[in-house]
């Protein structure tokens, strides 16, 4: 079985991997603007063709999954729905679903029965198929998100490659999961890019950075992620970043107050609240495979 993977990124790329190395598919087309993005698929072993062709990828495609920054993907499913073949199952890996369900609900037409996204919870913070790693879900949720109009048939079939591919699979509406991840992921990406690009801006910036501990590391990796990536979903889970960036900026707000006043007994009072909960992150039951 072939795999079309548009889009030779690190989740892409990964993904693609894992399957092949699972027995999900048994050949992979690699298609990219870039050539060299995906002729490094061919040589890393993850797909044995490379394109920059929709037409020439399409050829052969028993199955196809897009992962391009999310602004772009409902252009690439216009791009192959006319080379689809009904029953052909599509996906795409974005991580924010009402906007790119809806764009893909438009574009796919006839075609979006044999639709399902999967968002893997997984990631690193280097950008880029030379980083691909065929075991970066191993453990990590996959969160399926089926909507009116799509099909169970391939819903099943990308939920199996998830989970064949180590995932353990978990289902909720399009738009919990946009609220979800606006909270936990996207949040976190915008801050940590925000402080980067504010310590940057000052003028002793290279002394600040050259003495940097791990603390600041930390919570600054994933500014270290494709920007461009970031900034399609800033745009396409704008309403829901949006509310949870005004609930941070209240925090900070009362933060700020509370060291002014020099209210020691509130900074902590927040702090041991927050310590508590940080403390039950990954410390709750995992999800159930899918069986």
């Amino acid at each position: 079985m072939r795999l079309t993977l548009i889009g030779t990124g690190l989740i892409g790329g990964s993904a693609a991997w894992a399957m092949k190395n699972a027995g999900v598919f048994d050949a992979v087309t690699a298609c990219d603007l870039s050539l060299i993005n995906a002729q490094c698929a061919v040589s890393r072993g993850i797909a044995d063709r490379a394109t920059t062709s929709i037409a020439e990828a399409m050829q052969e495609a028993d199955a196809v999954m897009v992962a391009v920054p999310v602004l772009a993907i409902p252009k690439v499913f216009a791009a192959i729905a006319p080379y689809l073949r009904p029953g052909t199952p599509v996906t795409d890996v974005g991580s924010t679903r009402t906007l790119v369900i809806t764009g893909a609900r438009q574009a796919l037409g006839e075609h979006f029965v044999d639709y399902a996204p999967v968002h893997p919870i997984a990631g690193g913070e280097m950008p880029g198929i030379e980083y691909a790693d065929a075991d970066l879900f191993e453990g990590k949720k996959a969160i399926s998100t089926p909507a009116p109009g799509m099909g169970e048939k391939a819903r099943d079939f990308w939920e199996d490659a998830w989970f064949r591919s180590g995932s353990l699979i978990e289902r909720m509406s399009p738009e919990e999961h946009d609220e979800i991840f606006a909270a936990v992921s996207h949040l976190p990406h915008v801050l940590a890019y925000g402080l980067v690009d504010a310590m940057a801006k000052t003028a002793n910036a290279s002394k600040k950075f050259s003495l940097v501990g791990a603390g600041f590391k930390d919570f600054t990796r994933i500014a270290a992620s494709s920007p461009a990536m970031w900034r399609d979903i800033c745009l396409a889970n704008r309403d829901a970043i949006l509310k949870s960036l005004a609930l941070f900026e209240g925090e900070i707000h009362d933060l700020h107050k509370m060291i002014a006043r020099g209210d020691a007994d509130a900074i902590l009072e927040v702090f041991e609240r927050a310590s508590q909960a940080r403390r039950t992150v990954g410390m709750r039951a995992p999800s159930v495979r899918k069986e």
